[in-house]
């Protein structure tokens, strides 16, 4: 073998065990994301925030209209809830992922019946996992966004 080949041959094991943008580590947390305000109307733009628990930390997603759904990595391990804007009327039209669908006419469901309460429903997101997340409960208290979660919520 040629001294360049000798002197080439590492870097080439090398980039073939690690190809370029070839993670280390542990994958993020993915949460796949719907949105829907009633009777799987999807046909306004929306914010999405995935709020960690304990510190806050806050997260935007754009949802566009007529989007079926999407898929997004967290920066971080931990406990999040999730929640959405209207972009047109922010502070008029929210929504909560509390485990309840929108049906027809904006009545939530639940094999029937829509107990009293609107807790936030949280999610454990841990490395290599993905959750699905369906925000569509207007009754949901929010919390506010950069501040640890202080309004109700529950694990599933």
């Amino acid at each position: 073998m040629s001294a360049p080949m000798r002197l080439l041959l590492p870097v080439l094991v090398l980039a073939a065990l690690f190809p370029a943008g070839c993670r280390r580590g542990p994958k993020p947390p993915r949460v796949t994301l719907k949105f829907v305000i009633f009777d799987n109307d999807n046909s306004f733009a929306a914010t999405i925030y995935a709020q960690e628990v304990s510190t806050g930390q806050t997260t935007t997603y754009a949802y566009g209209p007529h989007t079926p759904s999407m898929t997004v990595d967290l920066q971080a391990p931990g406990t999040y809830v999730f929640y959405a804007r209207l972009v047109e009327a922010p502070e008029d039209y929210h929504y909560g992922f509390t485990g309840f669908q929108a049906g027809a006419y904006g009545h939530m469901t639940r094999g029937g019946t829509r107990p009293d309460d609107s807790n936030l429903l949280a999610v454990d997101a841990r490395p290599g996992t993905t959750s699905r997340v369906f925000v569509s409960d207007s009754w949901a208290v929010l919390p506010t966004p950069g501040r640890p979660v202080t309004v109700p919520w529950h694990r599933p």
